[in-house]
């Protein structure tokens, strides 16, 4: 009666044994799943934030910057009311 006991405690810790490894298992490939597509969306984000750098440079250095606040038409001008005195 003892015997089976021990046979019936050793099977459920080698089953436990197993489960775990299952589950550490799937941890890692999850882990090791988010970790790839993390980086491929910074990747992502890097090279678009360079691109967008460099045509800012490339624009500035052409002299196509921004217009000075001064020459930027009046919003009320776009709505059509009156242009505002200065």
């Amino acid at each position: 009666m003892l015997w089976h006991i021990a046979e019936w405690v050793g099977s459920v810790l080698a089953a436990g044994v197993v489960a775990g490894l299952v589950v550490l298992a799937a941890g890692a490939a999850g882990v090791w799943w988010l970790y790839r597509r993390l980086r491929r969306r910074m990747g992502t984000v890097t090279s678009t934030a360079a691109r967008y750098a460099l045509q800012t440079v490339a624009g500035a250095a052409a002299g196509r910057g921004r217009l000075p606040t001064r020459m930027m038409p009046e919003p009320r001008q776009r709505i059509g009311g009156p242009p505002e005195v200065r």
